[in-house]
């Protein structure tokens, strides 16, 4: 009696020490990476069969999600083929972007011509300097992002960047519920939590003016 008791005390213990090395075994944050923009150009077709979207609607909603995963403010996001902005199922979007990469992964010679080319069209190398700064991969949930506001109707928006734009900016997929059924509109808003190289904010921002 006394051993079976020992072994359901030990079974106890063993139980409450699980939440406890859960806790322990959770990853933190990266530390910071010096890192250097990458400028690109991505092109692709929005091919929808159940939602529809104004050009400039289509351009608002993407540049907010690129933001939210580090691109750089003068992203620049182009939709063409809506009618006078009327909403389209079929048309043709242009990203041109920046994202952090870290610097040593990034040749010291000068920018190629192709890249110089895109970052004057973001607003030139006083936009877009060739300083290193501080980065860091943080897990971004892009569904549970008020600033977004996603809904259930962008399903094939959030598929169309996560298969033709998230793998050229080195974004990793961590969770992908992005299930789009054509024709039929789904209740729940399309889950998808990636891994990006986020640049670490300034310590002046936030400060108040003086």
């Amino acid at each position: 009696m006394y051993g079976a008791l020992r072994s359901g005390f030990m079974t106890l213990l063993l139980a409450a020490a699980v939440p406890l090395a859960g806790q322990a075994a959770a990853p933190v944050g990266d530390q910071p990476i010096q890192s250097v923009w990458k400028p690109q150009e991505i092109r692709y077709s929005y091919m929808g069969f159940t939602a529809a979207y104004g050009c400039s609607a289509a351009e608002s909603r993407l540049k907010k999600i690129l933001l939210a995963v580090g691109a750089h403010p003068q992203t620049k996001v182009r939709a063409n083929g809506c009618y006078n902005d009327r909403p389209a199922k079929n048309f043709f979007i242009s990203i041109t972007t920046a994202t952090p990469v870290a610097a040593q992964d990034v040749k010291p010679s000068a920018r190629e011509q192709s890249e110089q080319a895109l970052i004057e069209k973001l607003g030139g190398s006083k936009a877009i300097s060739a300083e290193p700064f501080p980065a860091q991969w943080q897990t971004v949930n892009l569904s549970r992002d008020r600033k977004l506001d996603l809904q259930p109707g962008d399903c094939e928006l959030m598929q169309g960047l996560r298969d033709s734009v998230l793998p050229k900016l080195s974004i990793k997929v961590v969770a992908d519920g992005v299930q789009c059924t054509p024709h039929q509109l789904s209740i729940q808003t399309p889950e998808l939590t990636v891994s990006a190289l986020v640049p670490v904010p300034s310590a002046d921002v936030g400060k108040p003016v003086t």
